[in-house]
Parts: structure tokens; C-alpha cells; sequence
């Protein structure tokens, strides 16, 4: 007896009653697929005739679930109405965004302003220095329109209150 022999008439003689093929008594292909097909089940466990375990279909969690298949089909509802459901954002995140992108502007603009060169800085500077004179020519104007008197009597208050300090 070879191996395969022995592992056969193991099998036979410790497998559960129903796993016993039954005898063939023709010698027709037909009664051999039936033979091979003949499936037996214990505790559960499903046996071809050879004496193997068939797998099973594992269970699909779509056709379980109801709440899985309500939101599917509301995904095929608002995909058939050209909606675009997965890509919304609360108004809360929206909000959160709008916010962001303005303190990005705000945040360039900064920088746009520090990052003056030297050319700008000294145009700064030259238009600072205009308007001071702009100021104290104007100023000198001001004073040149008040009558003599008034000249004199603020410049004795103001050596009044230097002495009396």
C-alpha cells in the first residue's frame, strides 16, 4: 500500500457516518460528479466527499447592516441628483478656514512690509522728512498770522513760568 492509500482508508474509517461514500454501482460519469458534489455537514463544519473542509462565504457586512444600506443608497440618490455630499464641511469648519486664510493675508502683507528694500526705506524716509518741513512751514505761517502782541505777551508767560521754576 502506498501513502496516499493509507491516508484514504484513515480518513473512511474515522470520519463521521454521513462523510462514508456510498457504494457506486455504475460506471457512468455522472453518478461520479454527483458522487464528488455530495457535501455533508457536522457541528457547523461542511465536508466534501474526499473528506475536506468546503470554506465558507464569508458574510457581506453591506447586506447586514441597515444603516450601511440606507447610506448607500443615499449615496446613489444624491450621485444620480449630481450632489456632492462627501465633499461638504460644517459651517463650523468653513468658518475655521475663512479665518485661516485671512490671517495667511494678513500675515504676507507683514511680510511684504518688513521685506522693504533699501531704495524703498530711503523714499520712507525722504517723505517722512517732507512732511515734517510741510509741518513747521506751516506752523511758521500760523504764527506769522497772529498780531504782534500776542507774540510778545506768550513769549513773557513763557519766561514768567521759567523763573518762577
Amino acid at each position: 500500500m502506498d501513502f496516499n492509500s493509507k491516508q484514504r482508508a484513515w480518513r473512511t474509517a474515522s470520519a463521521p457516518p454521513c462523510m462514508i461514500p456510498e457504494p457506486d454501482y455504475g460506471d457512468s460519469k455522472e453518478g461520479e460528479s454527483k458522487r464528488n458534489s455530495r457535501v455533508c455537514s457536522t457541528n457547523g463544519m461542511r465536508f466534501s466527499e474526499d473528506g475536506l473542509v468546503i470554506p465558507k462565504k464569508p458574510q457581506n457586512p453591506c447586506l447586514e447592516s441597515s444603516e450601511r444600506q440606507n447610506l448607500h443608497r443615499e449615496l446613489l440618490f444624491n450621485q444620480k441628483i449630481g450632489k456632492s455630499v462627501i465633499g461638504q464641511k460644517t459651517e463650523l469648519h468653513k468658518a475655521f478656514d475663512k479665518l485661516r486664510e485671512d490671517q495667511k493675508k494678513k500675515e504676507l502683507e507683514e511680510e511684504k512690509l518688513q521685506k522693504k528694500t533699501a531704495l524703498e526705506k530711503k523714499l520712507e524716509e525722504q517723505a517722512n522728512k517732507l512732511k515734517q518741513q510741510e509741518e513747521l512751514e506751516t506752523k511758521k505761517i500760523e504764527a506769522a498770522d497772529q498780531p504782534e502782541f500776542l507774540r510778545v505777551h506768550a513769549r513773557v508767560c513763557a519766561q514768567t513760568v521759567d523763573s518762577k521754576s
